[in-house]
């Protein structure tokens, strides 16, 4: 039997650690949670909100990984941060599944749960489930392939063959069904596209036959690129209008992609799992879908050169920030000003995202998000100490094990903006330090997406 939290006392006798220099938080490691506000009636009128107040103590082993993570799960707005894990005397609370996310579970393991229930940590999965689109399906055939990876991981062979047959009469039987919901200018794109993951799902079932475990997962991960590129040809148009007081900032109304390259301080290498490498090469993918201005934000940056030569200034094994300027704690406009963003939330179930208050703030908590922080290498922007809605251009990778910190129950997700999911290339995070570098991040697809401040 799992053994219970600490009682509050013994977090509260805690010493506490100074925060960084920097001006600029992502979420610091704190004890307590805040005061939950009645549930606000008007989701775009921008509000002054707290968010915690100190920054978490170095995470320098697996212990105090562990550690931090409980803490994320237990957040407050104002208490002492913890101190190294080695002096915690506490052990991480069973985790239990609140109820909106069992009824999610299945099919729309969206943003919560995977198809067979786990916690999804697929960072391309997670993009999936976040586009705003009801065509059944095609999000069955994703459930029955995303299912057989799954059990593959338990070499539930038996179950992997059933979800690939169940894929396969899918795919063959209901693709007028799954073509009638894109739109007649990309039908037949979106039809070459199916004829292609019709024929991957044959190296698919050969890998069931074969019982090959690399095979079987490389030629679902083709599939599911397939699946997901008919996906987004569903989105005709941009699925909500946001608020005209933010049309003086840039937004994304799609998705795009970034790719960024890394390197260590002095050039050194990069020693990943005893594989050495000159430099690191990162995909981001970004969705404006779910996160319109705060992704919009760092695209444009990223289109006007803003991150390249930036250096990495806090890596804790918590999360890696990076974005600063050399002057300030933001980006600076032709105003001279620095250009700040609003708090940018979507929470599930919600038509659109709510704006400059938090979720926690908004007497919703526990509710899940479009995007959560369960996959190493999320996305979010860190703001400044006590206001919501001064996020600018400093950014963080989230980096802990997405399993001690489930979305619905982490008390991340609701409380910092995440934009979007390292897709390839996160393994080059673990190696990424304090004093490394971003050499250069580009646009590499879906720039005619953004739309540029009026």
């Amino acid at each position: 039997m799992a053994s219970p939290p600490p009682p509050a006392f013994a977090l509260a006798a805690l010493p506490t650690s100074s925060a960084p220099s920097s001006a600029f938080f992502a979420p610091p490691l704190t004890t307590s949670r805040p005061t939950s506000r009645p549930h606000s009636a008007t989701r775009h009128t921008i509000r002054a909100v707290h968010p915690p107040n100190k920054a978490p103590p170095p995470a320098s082993s697996t212990a105090s990984k562990a550690i931090a993570a409980f803490a994320a799960a237990s957040i407050l707005l104002s208490a002492p941060s913890l101190p190294p894990a080695a002096h915690a005397p506490f052990v991480a609370p069973p985790f239990v599944a609140p109820a909106h996310a069992a009824r999610g579970a299945k099919g729309g393991g969206a943003s919560f749960l995977s198809a067979s229930g786990d916690v999804n940590k697929d960072p391309e999965s997670l993009l999936r489930w976040s586009l705003p689109i009801s065509n059944k399906p095609v999000r069955e055939l994703q459930t029955e392939l995303e299912a057989a990876v799954t059990d593959l991981r338990g070499l539930k062979w038996a179950k992997v063959d059933n979800h690939v047959k169940a894929a396969s009469r899918l795919l063959n039987n209901q693709t007028n069904k799954i073509l009638v919901a894109v739109p007649a200018a990309a039908r037949d794109d979106a039809s070459a596209v199916l004829a292609s993951a019709a024929d991957r799902l044959h190296d698919v079932e050969a890998a069931v036959t074969d019982k090959s475990t690399d095979k079987l997962t490389k030629a679902c991960k083709d599939v599911l690129g397939d699946i997901g590129r008919v996906e987004e040809m569903m989105v005709a148009k941009f699925p909500f209008q946001v608020p005209d007081e933010f049309s003086n900032l840039p937004q994304l109304k799609g998705r795009a992609t970034v790719e960024m390259l890394v390197k260590k301080d002095g050039d050194e290498p990069f020693d990943i799992e005893g594989t050495i490498f000159k430099e690191g090469k990162m995909t981001l993918v970004l969705d404006g879908y779910s996160a319109p201005i705060s992704a919009g934000s760092f695209v444009d940056l990223v289109n006007k050169g803003f991150y390249n030569d930036n250096p990495v200034f806090r890596s804790d094994g918590f999360i890696i920030q990076a974005g600063k300027p050399k002057n300030g704690e933001g980006f600076t406009d032709a105003t001279g000003k620095v250009r700040s963003i609003p708090l940018e939330i979507f929470a599930r179930g919600d038509k659109e995202p709510t704006y400059g208050i938090t979720l926690e703030e908004d007497g919703r908590g526990a509710q899940g998000t479009v995007l959560p922080f369960t996959s190493y290498g999320t996305l979010a922007m860190a703001r400044a100490e006590t206001e919501a809605n001064t996020a600018s251009s400093q950014f963080f990778w989230f980096l802990f094990e997405p399993d001690l910190t489930p979305a619905g129950r982490n008390l991340m997700d609701g409380n910092w903006a995440v934009f979007g999911y390292t897709t390839k290339g996160e393994n080059f995070l673990k190696g990424l330090q304090k004093g490394d570098r971003i050499v250069e991040a580009k646009v590499v697809d879906g720039l005619q997406n953004l739309v540029t401040a009026k």
